[in-house]
């Protein structure tokens, strides 16, 4: 297959997920209405607005974990040191220092010699090995302000007669959370050697008869693509998954999607962003379709089509959505949004077609 050249693809697309009477990230401890110190979430204000979120490194949490106990991905050894902690920085044996990246130090041994340069190290000198994440993704922000809500309780199960019960306070809310994502798919399975760079002279050395060099750069080094193709495979299923949170023993909450639209695109922009807003009396969710319009106006050209299949696949959960009826009957109406959008059925059957898509992109799109 002929590969046409891009310049930036990327796999990208929004999500909702619903959170009930859920606590998904907190922020610490804060001066309580009734006790001296409560629980609360992390939020964002905007004059008298609140917004409780979820910080983008707890997503990514949630979507490692997935992967680990779901898709087999091996965890990265990680080294503590007084001031700072690691992973192995091994992209070849692990898969999620190559989707998430890394910023990893090390000492490198006496008279060992970097692979490539043949220059003799020191003993004792750092070393230090980087990695951009091709992975990036949002904040998860509610939609919906102002949902907030005080919970206060107290500790009095088989205390001894005559003691105090044990007060205490924390924060819930239930809400829509919106974020976005973008994997940079010719970055997946790419790696540069050096300094500053993703390998290290013992991690290529190691791993020197997996990988296949570039042509044109002899510090460039490549996964064979079936790898490439999987592990972009996986991210993307284990969102249909998604799992985590905080307090879930009293404050259980799903966090798979309930909406979805993903899709790829030449360019690392994620253009989907702020899709969803609250109706006219803060209380249920819209799609922004002057918004979303707006934003295919501007990237239709750059949207990535393959074969019969459209560029965008849009899942969702029924009653999610206040203008579920005028979403679905924009998308086949409406020129461009039938041109551009494909309605697929739920989220987890969204994401599964653009996973199975995942290959024929990369074999005509990406090097």
């Amino acid at each position: 297959m002929e590969v046409i050249a891009m310049a930036y693809p990327v796999l990208t697309g929004a999500v909702l997920i619903e959170a009930n009477g859920a606590a998904l990230n907190n922020a610490g401890q804060a001066e309580g209405l009734r006790v001296e110190n409560a629980i609360v979430v992390k939020q964002i204000r905007i004059g008298r607005l609140r917004f409780p979120y979820v910080s983008g490194q707890a997503w990514r949490r949630w979507w490692r974990e997935v992967l680990y106990a779901d898709f087999g991905w091996t965890p990265s050894e990680v080294t503590r040191e007084a001031k700072s902690a690691y992973t192995k920085g091994d992209p070849i044996a692990y898969e999620e220092d190559d989707l998430f990246g890394y910023m990893a130090a090390r000492k490198r041994p006496r008279g060992r010699k970097r692979a490539e340069e043949g220059e003799e190290v020191a003993e004792g000198a750092a070393g230090t090995n980087r990695r951009i994440s091709p992975l990036k993704n949002s904040l998860l922000i509610s939609v919906l302000p102002n949902v907030i809500t005080n919970d206060f309780g107290h500790f009095s199960r088989n205390l001894p007669p005559d003691t105090d019960i044990i007060p205490f306070e924390a924060e819930h809310y239930t809400t829509y959370l919106q974020g976005v994502f973008t994997i940079s798919l010719a970055d997946v399975g790419h790696f540069v050697f050096g300094e500053m760079a993703d390998l290290s002279d013992e991690i290529l050395r190691e791993h020197q008869g997996k990988l296949q060099r570039d042509q044109n750069n002899e510090r460039v080094y490549w996964l064979p693509k079936p790898d490439r193709i999987k592990r972009v495979q996986d991210v993307v299923r284990a969102l249909a998954l998604l799992r985590g949170g905080a307090h879930l023993a009293r404050n259980l909450s799903d966090v798979t999607p309930v909406v979805v639209l993903v899709g790829f695109l030449d360019g690392g922009n994620a253009p989907f962003q702020r899709l969803f807003e609250p109706d006219e009396n803060n209380e249920r969710v819209l799609l922004n379709l002057t918004r979303l319009r707006s934003v295919l106006e501007d990237y239709q050209d750059r949207l990535l089509v393959e074969g019969n299949s459209k560029a965008l696949f849009f899942g969702y959960r029924p009653t999610v959505l206040a203008n579920e009826v005028e979403v679905l009957e924009q998308f086949q109406r409406d020129e461009l949004f039938s041109k551009c959008i494909e309605v697929v059925g739920t989220p987890q059957q969204a994401l599964e077609k653009v996973a199975g898509l995942v290959e024929p992109v990369f074999g005509r799109h990406v090097p």
